[in-house]
């Protein structure tokens, strides 16, 4: 049970996390490029006109570059090749501007060195730096003393990036899991349940993706409330949650909708392996045995509504077809499957072998 939960909630967090991450680093990049090419370019054409031609010479291609990651950046995004030139073209840049002006240029670096903790994962930004200060001591520095004050000078901004940039990892892993899972049953929430659905949404536009929606309602669980104190019902919908999270696929997920309802999410799925999979979850509740004192409990069923995604359709409008269903299935007298319109019917009952004879339209 333990291990269920942990993999279920890391695989209804981690796209999510992903996403906004890719979105957040998109933005970043977007700003060191910008800061980049309005401080180097000002560089570049002071040198051309009054400065050191070599060092315009330098210059201005990795401006030019660096505008050209920007442009990538603004229309497709994230993307890790603009991520490694923005590092690479802006702390080549920097020693070679030491090696030409001298020790004194060596402050570009620091920028250089902070600026790819942002645009880079921690090891990597870690081994640039690294590599960046071996390669400024060693081509350009001849003062022992400043070489030492430099190195550790450098070594603690890195340091101090670095175990920020843990801390901050864990934290918004922390932040995830208080914004996507429901804090009792530790299933996903409502905001998970959202972007999940926007995600097999795009799958099934692009990719012709099969997704079917398993709405779960606890019958009557406001007699389990009444008789056995709230504090006994919230163990029911963490039992119920675990239950039916076991029972769940590698590519299923399990949300908590609201009160005592749930919603799974099965993607690259037909209608008829949704309707196999309700039942199987119906007779899973319904075979439960709790305590003889709690008959209240162990009498607990469950009333499902199925409905699978269509062409030219929104996920809301899935999701209400599959709530009609449900409450199909409660009108029927609870402990039911239904299916919300006959061509999911159709669809539903063809491998009519594997149904129960409680799965209906």
């Amino acid at each position: 049970m333990a291990e269920n939960t942990s993999a279920t909630l890391k695989k209804t967090t981690v796209f999510n996390a992903q996403a906004r991450d890719l979105a957040f680093y998109t933005r970043v990049m977007i700003a060191v490029s910008a800061c980049g090419i309005s401080f180097g370019l000002p560089f570049a054409l002071y040198h051309l006109f009054w400065g050191n031609l070599v060092i315009s010479t330098i210059l201005l291609p990795v401006v030019a570059l660096q505008l050209l990651s920007l442009i990538s950046l603004i229309r497709r995004g994230f993307n890790s090749f603009a991520a490694w030139s923005i590092a690479i073209l802006q702390t080549g840049a920097n020693i070679f501007f030491i090696m030409e002006v001298g020790m004194m240029a060596s402050y570009w670096l620091y920028a250089s060195g902070v600026a790819n903790y942002y645009i880079l994962d921690r090891r990597p930004a870690l081994l640039v730096n690294a590599l960046a200060c071996l390669l400024a001591v060693g081509l350009t520095f001849d003062d022992p003393a400043y070489i030492v004050r430099f190195c550790a000078a450098f070594a603690m901004i890195n340091i101090f990036l670095y175990t920020f940039g843990v801390q901050l990892e864990k934290k918004n892993d922390e932040l995830d899991r208080m914004l996507t899972i429901d804090p009792l049953t530790r299933v996903g929430n409502r905001t998970a349940l959202d972007e999940t659905l926007s995600r097999v949404r795009n799958h099934f536009v692009r990719y012709g993706t099969p997704a079917t929606v398993i709405m779960i309602d606890l019958d009557r669980f406001k007699v389990i409330n009444d008789t056995l104190g709230h504090s006994e019902g919230d163990k029911v919908l963490c039992r119920v949650a675990g239950q039916v999270q076991a029972r769940l696929r590698p590519t299923d997920t399990l949300y908590r909708y609201g009160g005592e309802e749930f919603i799974v999410v099965a993607e690259n799925t037909s209608l008829s392996q949704a309707s196999f999979l309700a039942e199987s979850i119906r007779q899973l509740i319904a075979g439960y045995q709790g305590d003889d004192r709690q008959q209240a409990e162990a009498d607990l069923t469950v009333s499902l509504g199925v409905a699978q995604l269509r062409d030219d359709e929104s996920t809301n409008s899935m999701v209400d077809r599959a709530d009609k269903a449900l409450y199909k299935a409660k009108s029927m007298g609870r402990n039911w499957v239904c299916f919300d319109g006959e061509l999911e019917v159709e669809e539903a009952e063809r491998p009519a072998d594997e149904m129960s004879q409680r799965t209906t339209a």
